[in-house]
């Protein structure tokens, strides 16, 4: 099993059954997670764009200073959820605080939209895990936070003295415009909150913001970095983008396991937009292809269909050259400016063999590119879907 947030040194997690979901189906996996720093740690969070944000993202945006932890529940998004769910939210953290004996903690929720949380059983929870501390290691704090998930998903890597590890939940109502469902991650450097802030939001700019499974955006989504300081390692301007490089490998680690799991998915498209004009233009055309329904029903069926991938490119609406673009699907070579002569059984293929195919759009614009993940779109994406609530 992967290493996680539980690996980094000074922080222990703990996970409780707490049946905050009713369902037919029982449930085999812890419902709460809380995670505690060992020392008052200094945060970075990025959060969700939606205008709609549930009651654990108003919460938790306004919490400022350090903080001891983060507390969360799967099963229950409390959100829509109105002055109740502020005040059910608040009370999550302010119990984590009080059983632990700590300072202030984040509070992340994800699940059903619009059910109140049921604070009976999740009181019961979070003690419960308050006093399983330290005994959820590697993929258990991941399993509490999953909710379609298939399989825990979470990241570990070694810097130049020091840990970065991390988990995250995802598998639908991905399209974060900031973040994904749910991430969690830690590590021992010592560093300024304003630094530890600017590694974030780069790093997520080329990770979870770079990433699409159905084009929904969550009213949940939220990423929270935590730095216990247990390391004598300093991060300062000198080794900053050494930090941020790490960082960005654990968090495109965990966008791209997001991905994998999407809801019903098979398959998993890097879509890569090169020699554009500008950053900004090769990162809206390749989201606006990664989005397209009909470029991924497209991949489920292994068409080479590269006509939806020029028009998805076009629909971008940022001044794409029709004459100049080039569309390939794998190494094979679709389009110049029209289409060119290619043997269609040996595309489909390639995309039947593979379970990660790669578009690559060829703009002749320019030097800059992007490249963005998205899966494809099935059967089983609609039948998850269909069924969630029961």
């Amino acid at each position: 099993m992967k290493k996680g947030i539980a690996e980094v040194p000074g922080v222990k997690c703990g996970t409780a059954f707490a049946g905050i979901k009713k369902t037919e189906k029982p449930i085999n996996r812890p419902d709460v997670l809380v995670i505690v720093t060992d020392e008052p740690s200094e945060f970075a969070a990025v959060f969700t764009r939606n205008d709609v944000k549930a009651a654990p993202i108003k919460v938790s945006m306004e919490i400022t200073g350090k903080v001891s932890g983060i507390v969360a529940n799967s099963g229950n998004a409390n959100a829509c959820t109105g002055e109740r769910g502020l005040a059910d939210a608040v009370e999550m953290s302010k119990l984590a605080s009080q059983l632990t004996g700590k300072g202030k903690f984040l509070v992340a929720s994800t699940g059903v939209i619009g059910e109140p949380m049921p604070m009976e059983r999740v009181r019961k929870g979070i003690a419960e895990a308050v006093k399983n501390l330290g005994k959820a290691k590697r993929e258990e704090p991941a399993r509490a936070i999953m909710t379609t998930d298939t399989f825990p998903k979470t990241a570990f890597t070694k810097g130049n003295g020091y840990v970065i590890g991390g988990i995250a939940k995802g598998a639908g109502m991905i399209d974060p415009s900031m973040a994904t469902m749910l991430s969690f991650v830690a590590t021992d450097v010592k560093i300024s909150k304003e630094l530890l802030q600017r590694a974030l939001r780069e790093a997520v700019e080329v990770s979870f913001n770079a990433i699409t499974v159905d084009g929904d955006m969550s009213t949940n989504d939220c990423v929270f970095l935590l730095s216990t300081g247990r390391n004598s390692v300093e991060i300062t301007e000198n080794n900053y983008r050494e930090f941020r490089e790490n960082l960005t490998v654990v968090l495109k680690d965990l966008a791209y396991q997001i991905v994998k799991d999407g809801e019903g998915a098979t398959k998993v498209a890097r879509v890569v937009v090169e020699k554009a004009k500008s950053k900004e233009q090769a990162k809206a055309v390749a989201r606006k292809i990664a989005l397209s329904p009909l470029v991924k029903t497209a991949i489920f069926g292994c068409d080479p269909n590269w006509g939806r991938i020029a028009a998805a490119a076009g629909a971008a609406m940022v001044g794409v050259e029709e004459e100049k673009m080039e569309i390939y699907i794998g190494s094979f070579l679709l389009f110049k400016g029209r289409r060119v002569d290619y043997n269609e059984e040996e595309v489909f293929r390639y995309m039947k063999e593979n379970d990660e195919i790669t578009i690559k759009v060829v703009l002749n614009q320019g030097e800059e590119k992007f490249e963005y993940l998205t899966c494809d779109l099935t059967y089983d994406y609609v039948r998850i879907n269909a069924e969630y609530r029961t």
